[in-house]
Parts: C-alpha cells; sequence; structure tokens
C-alpha cells in the first residue's frame, strides 16, 4: 500500500496538472520513454543486457529476430533452413543498407560474429553464444553457412540474433573470410571501445540511427532508407528517470510511455483517463544465486556445499514474498520453465520453505552457528533484497545487503565479485535448452561458461543432456531431457528461482503498446493511434 509521502506527492502534482491552462505536449511523431537504466555503450557487442537491448535492438539487427512471443521472425536473412548435413544456411536480404549507405554482405555478418570475441569485458556474452558453432563460412554471395559441433535441430537464435555490424574495408573485398573457433585472420582492426564511436561504425541497419547519446537522454531518428516498415516516430528520446521522477514526468507530458512503474503507484495511474495501464505476462525469472567459483587463494567456499545451497533455498518463502512484500509483481516459481512452456516439470513445488530444516542442513555443514555473507542488488530490488535478508537471518545467515547501482550491479556480477546476488533474466521459451545453458551451462563442456553464468556453476552431466536436448527433432522426447535437466538443477540448488515477473507499463492515450515476453521496448512497434492527445 502506497504511503503518506507518495499520495501526497501525487495529490500535488495531480493538482498542479489540474491547474496548468496549457499541458505539456510534445510532437505526435515523437515517442518519449522514460526508462530506469540507459545503454551504457553504444557498442552493440559490449553489453549484452536489457538496457543494452533497449538501445541496440532499435539500431542494428541480427539475421532473424524474437517477435512478440519469441518466435523467430526474419530480419536481415530473408530465410533459413537445416541442411541435411545439420549445418545451418542462412540466405541474406539483397534490398538492405547500412545507415552509411554501404550494401550488407556477408563479409558483414563474418565480421560482427569475429569481433564478439574481441572486445569488452570478460565474460562476453555474445561469444559465448557462438562457443558450439565451428565454422561459418559464405557458399555465395548472399549467404552464410553455420556448422555446429553437435547437431542443432531447434532454430540456432544464439547466432541469429548477434547484430551486426559494417565490417573495415571496401563492401566489395573479394577476399575470403569465415568464422572459426581458432580466429578470424582475414580481419585485423576490431574496432576496439576507444575506436567504434568515431570509426564510422557506429550504424547499423535498423529502423532508427542515433543522433545523440547521453547518461540522462539517447536520441534516436528515423532511418529514412530502412528496408523494411516505417516506423510511426520520426524521433525517439529515450529518458533515465530517477524514482522520484517517474510519476510527475508522466503527470506533466513529458513521457509517452513508462518504463519500470513502481507497484505503489500503478493504482494511481489505473485511475486517470489521459492513460492506461498496459500489463502481460513476460518470459522473465527472479532469482537469488550463490557465487560457487573456485578462490583463487585455495581457500574454501561455503556455497560449493549443496548442503549450504538447499539451507539457503529453504529459509525463503517464495509464495509470501510473492503474494506479500511485493505484490502483484509476479508468482512463485522453483524453475525456469511456465507451466505450458517446454521444460516445465510439474512435480517441482513453487515454495519449499523449511525454516527447521535449513537450519538442521547448516549445522550439518559444519555452520549451526550460521555465517556471514552479503548480498548485492540493484535499488529497484531492494525491499525484496531485505525482506531475504530478513528470512536468512532466521536461521542463522547474517546477510548484509548491498544496493549498487546498475552499472556497477553489473560490472560486478562479470567479474564475481559478490556472494550473493539477487537478478532477474529474461528466457527464450522457443529454445529453452538454449535458456537453461546460457544462465546455467557452460558453453561447450568446458571451463567457458554460459552467457549469464555469473556463478560459475558447472555440471558436466547436464551440459551434455542439454547438448543433446538441441540436437533432439522429437519434441516429446527433447521436453523429457529438459525436464531432466530441470530436475537435476533443482536437485543440486544450481541457483533458487524466486518469482516469474510480470511486465508493466504506463502509456499515455493515442499510443498502442504491445507487451512483449522479453519486456522489450522497441519503438519500431509501438504504434501512434491518434495525431494528438
Amino acid at each position: 500500500m502506497a504511503g503518506p509521502g507518495f499520495l501526497n506527492t501525487v495529490r500535488g502534482l495531480l493538482l498542479a496538472a489540474l491547474v496548468a491552462s496549457v499541458p505539456v505536449t510534445a510532437i505526435a511523431a515523437d515517442l518519449r520513454l522514460g526508462v530506469m537504466n540507459l545503454a551504457q555503450s553504444t557498442d552493440p557487442h559490449v553489453g549484452a543486457n536489457r538496457n543494452e537491448y533497449m538501445l541496440h535492438d532499435q539500431v542494428y539487427e541480427g539475421l532473424a529476430q524474437a517477435d512478440a512471443r519469441f518466435q523467430p521472425s526474419p530480419r536481415l536473412a530473408e530465410s533459413w533452413e537445416m541442411q541435411s548435413d545439420g549445418s545451418w544456411l542462412f540466405r541474406l536480404r539483397r534490398d538492405v543498407r547500412f545507415q552509411n549507405g554501404r550494401p550488407l554482405t556477408p563479409r558483414d555478418v563474418i565480421y560482427s560474429f569475429c569481433r564478439t570475441g574481441k572486445v569488452g569485458p570478460e565474460p562476453r556474452p555474445f561469444a559465448a553464444r557462438l562457443a558450439e558453432v565451428a565454422s561459418v563460412t559464405v557458399p555465395d554471395a548472399h549467404s552464410i553457412l553455420v556448422r555446429h559441433r553437435s547437431k542443432v535441430t531447434i532454430f540456432p537464435s544464439d547466432v541469429a540474433n548477434i547484430p551486426i555490424i559494417p565490417a573495415p574495408g571496401e563492401p566489395s573485398s573479394r577476399a575470403p573470410v569465415s568464422y572459426s573457433a581458432e580466429g578470424c585472420a582475414a580481419f585485423t582492426d576490431w574496432l576496439d571501445d576507444g575506436k567504434f564511436g568515431s570509426a564510422g561504425s557506429q550504424v547499423g541497419t535498423g529502423p532508427f540511427r542515433l543522433i545523440s547519446f547521453g547518461d540522462k537522454e539517447i536520441l534516436l531518428e528515423r532511418n529514412p532508407d530502412y528496408w523494411g516498415r516505417s516506423p510511426d516516430w520520426v524521433h525517439v528520446r529515450m529518458i533515465r528517470l530517477a524514482e522520484n521522477e517517474r510519476v510527475p514526468a508522466m503527470l506533466e507530458g513529458r513521457i509517452d510511455v513508462l518504463d519500470g512503474v513502481s507497484l505503489e503507484a500503478l493504482p494511481f495511474f489505473a485511475s486517470q483517463q489521459a492513460m492506461q495501464v498496459v500489463e502481460g505476462p513476460s518470459a522473465a525469472v527472479t532469482y537469488l544465486q550463490s557465487n560457487q567459483h573456485v578462490p583463487g587463494d585455495g581457500s574454501a567456499n561455503r556455497f560449493r556445499d549443496v548442503r549450504v545451497r538447499r539451507a539457503l533455498m529453504l529459509a525463503i518463502p517464495a509464495r509470501l514474498l510473492a503474494d506479500r512484500i511485493v505484490p502483484g509483481y509476479g508468482t512463485a516459481t522453483g524453475q525456469m520453465a511456465m507451466q505450458g512452456m517446454a521444460g516445465y516439470t510439474p512435480d517441482i513445488p513453487d515454495d519449499v520453505y523449511d525454516p527447521q530444516e535449513a537450519k538442521r542442513l547448516l549445522a550439518e555443514a559444519g555452520l549451526a552457528g550460521g555465517f556471514d555473507t552479503t548480498l548485492m542488488v540493484t535499488p529497484l530490488q531492494s525491499k525484496i533484497g531485505d525482506a531475504i535478508a530478513y528470512f536468512l537471518d532466521k536461521v542463522g545467515v547474517r546477510v548484509k545487503v548491498q544496493v549498487e547501482p546498475m552499472e556497477r550491479y553489473i560490472e560486478r556480477l562479470r567479474t564475481g565479485d559478490f556472494q550473493l546476488f539477487y537478478g532477474g533474466w529474461i528466457f527464450n521459451p522457443a529454445n529453452m535448452p538454449d535458456s537453461l545453458r546460457a544462465l546455467l551451462g557452460t558453453s561447450s563442456g568446458g571451463p567457458s561458461r554460459g552467457a549469464h553464468n555469473y556463478a560459475g556453476y558447472c555440471n558436466a552431466d547436464i551440459d551434455r543432456l542439454l547438448r543433446a536436448a538441441l540436437g533432439e527433432p522429437d519434441p516429446t522426447k527433447r521436453d523429457s531431457m529438459l525436464q531432466s535437466a530441470t530436475r537435476a538443477f533443482f536437485d543440486d540448488v544450481a541457483w533458487i528461482p524466486v518469482m516469474h515477473a510480470q511486465g508493466r507499463w504506463v502509456v499515455r492515450k493515442g499510443v498502442k503498446l504491445d507487451p512483449r515476453l522479453d519486456r522489450l521496448l522497441l519503438a519500431s512497434e509501438i504504434r501512434l493511434e491518434t495525431a494528438t492527445r
């Protein structure tokens, strides 16, 4: 329930809005998105989180893109098919040009694939997606052929959604190019972070082009030469709003779509005639994860003991958190898949709360007196972080909650500088083997971990099972493999799923937004219903 301070603020803002004789408006062809955080880099190969996607998916494109329901739709590849030998042939569109006028060629695709392993801090998420790729070759002037180390019968979204940028040099170059895990000898200039913005490569093939990039606002402009449907908006402004700025910005008409709506503000927004609350399910799961890396100094890591991890899981009342602490945020869960999705395992409970058993397991692990640890969260997660700390303390795990801004939070994840963290991840329900592997697997059964496996969890048996599921053509058999993997992750407490999150936005009247399962705001899919407010 909203507190008195929040309600007083809302009443004052509403009164000011009613008294004002001339409302603040915007040019109808401008779309203004109010967001919690902005992308930290203009380089589409450096970041792989929702903030980065929110920018890069407006400017850059991959061979394919997931639609609102996570089904692959053609982008730079007009079609694809699996060959008899298990390789995948992608046929490129012939009418596509980059925003600098250069035509798209297979050379650009190969260069972009190669570059993912050359730029940005470790771990490199896009490079991890290529870990199972044995080679990428160019069979003709308008196609690429992708061979995997083992057969992949599910559409290879890990390859197809990598952003494509123009390769340095002349597009007409006839020098042979190919991608391989051993390297890409045909290229030498990888346009590192310092060079990318000034090298003419800050252009994509997408419906919008980047005009300005700042820490408070990003400005995009419609690409007049876009190969696809022209979006409704001439300009898109992505505006970073602090928590106390979101309600005023919406009330005063300074933004058209508000992302990251606080639960306390929802009833107020729902009562306003000039705006509407848009809700929809999402493929987002929130979870608690413990650092399971082997310490470099040879010391013990208590989180590598499954008894300790299980004690943490049993100490957290997932259903109470979902229903009472953050009501309306999501629904309690014990696994990645939601009911009706591939891999959903009915016998895994949504809540296993048992504090007495948690205490017993800690004692069995030699921690009868409990222990001290830290829990890293973002500002938006601070409330649930405090609640988790409270319940862990009741079984003897004394938690200090560390609230980090998003930039610092991501940096600490990348470097493994955490003990516990509460995170969220948007999975691909159309390719559950790859989704599970990205979060909890190693890339190829070796030391290279999955794209988002920040905790360093490793189970070679499950890795092999997930690779087999990727190559299994029978959906029933594949689903059985996924259920086995999900059960194994649960038994080993590889992670602690807490909730499936709901997607929510506030939208001004006249703007039509259809929720996506990935919760992205793609300006080309947001429509202008009326010319004026």
